[in-house]
């Protein structure tokens, strides 16, 4: 089994204003792996895309593979199994689904992260927060490309993906490697967190102090608080000294 580096880890989620809640995730700290997914394609889609990715990934991680796959490969492999799994019940009120997913691989001093779509991966150190993940939208390849986001194309796309676990001709997701500090914070959320709220907010509601469960509670009914109309669902990591 593979060292891991001393972590308290907590988890929420929230329907928000929603009729169902679409968004997953999980916590295997014996594995080193913890996920966030946000389904989407419809009432029941979503909802059942989101935890097929996630269980698919971690049964893949659980299994062991062959032992010297680096954990850029053991993500990778994980996310296009789970990719084959989504588009193998792709039919009916289920044709439509598909999900992100961003996750994280502990691993010693560092932590790989693996993103599709755009729920995302955050790094609080010394209270400055560092985004992970790049966006896979509509939106994020204009930026990239110096287009104008604000043209009623932008605005109608905002929130398209290019990039999904399932989703047919998507992008592939993207994996890098970061070394970690004791005292780092890492922040797995999706849409319905990071829109409502924002990093200097992050930093202020880890600054309350507590558990990271505690935490994770807090970000989410602070993003509740301010709105929020969609699902809500984080998690946070905090790095321990293994002294």
């Amino acid at each position: 089994m593979p060292v891991t580096p001393r972590i308290d880890s907590g988890a929420a989620t929230h329907i928000g204003r929603r009729s169902n809640n679409e968004d997953s995730f999980c916590q295997r700290p014996e594995l080193g792996f913890f996920a966030v997914a946000d389904g989407l394609g419809g009432h029941e889609g979503g909802e059942v895309a989101s935890q097929l990715v996630l269980r698919t990934v971690t049964d893949f991680l659980a299994s062991g593979a062959s032992g010297e796959e680096t954990p850029e490969q053991l993500l990778l492999e994980g996310v296009r199994l789970a990719h084959e799994a989504v588009r193998d019940q792709q039919r009916g009120k289920l044709s439509m689904m598909a999900s992100t997913l961003t996750g994280v691989l502990l691993r010693e001093a560092e932590v790989v992260v693996c993103n599709i779509g755009d729920s995302r991966t955050f790094l609080v150190r010394d209270g400055v927060v560092r985004r992970l993940t790049r966006d896979h939208t509509v939106i994020a390849e204009m930026e990239a490309a110096g287009l104008d986001t604000k043209t009623p194309f932008a605005l109608r796309h905002r929130n398209s993906l290019t990039g999904a676990v399932g989703m047919e001709d998507s992008v592939e997701p993207e994996c890098g490697r970061v070394p970690l500090s004791s005292g780092d914070v890492l922040l797995l959320c999706s849409d319905g967190l990071y829109e409502l709220v924002p990093p200097e907010m992050m930093v202020e509601l880890l600054a309350q102090g507590g558990s990271a469960q505690e935490v994770a509670e807090r970000l989410v009914a602070r993003a509740y608080e301010r709105g929020g109309t969609d699902n809500i669902t984080g998690i946070v990591l905090r790095v321990l000294d293994n002294g």
